[in-house]
């Protein structure tokens, strides 16, 4: 259990870091570059929206990961008796 809480807020601290650095630097920005070359905003917010889909996407891994887990546990014990 403790290593899905490790890795539930490490990828929790990398969206979160990623967010507000979004939000602080580039706020009005959208990572969609409509001409032939974009800005440095616009491939920060990118980078920066990249980064927080990591993060969310990392911590439902861990929840499935966690609930499989679980599951499988519950499983055994069944099994057991």
């Amino acid at each position: 259990m403790l290593t899905y809480l490790k890795a539930l807020s490490l990828f929790a601290l990398v969206f979160g870091l990623a967010f507000l650095s979004h939000k602080a630097i580039v706020p009005n920005v959208v990572p969609i570059a409509d001409g032939e070359q974009s800005n440095w905003q616009v491939q920060l917010a990118f980078v920066l929206v990249s980064l927080e889909n990591i993060g969310l996407g990392g911590a439902a891994l861990v929840f499935v990961a966690l609930a499989l887990d679980r599951l499988q546990g519950m499983r055994r014990d069944k099994n057991a008796r």
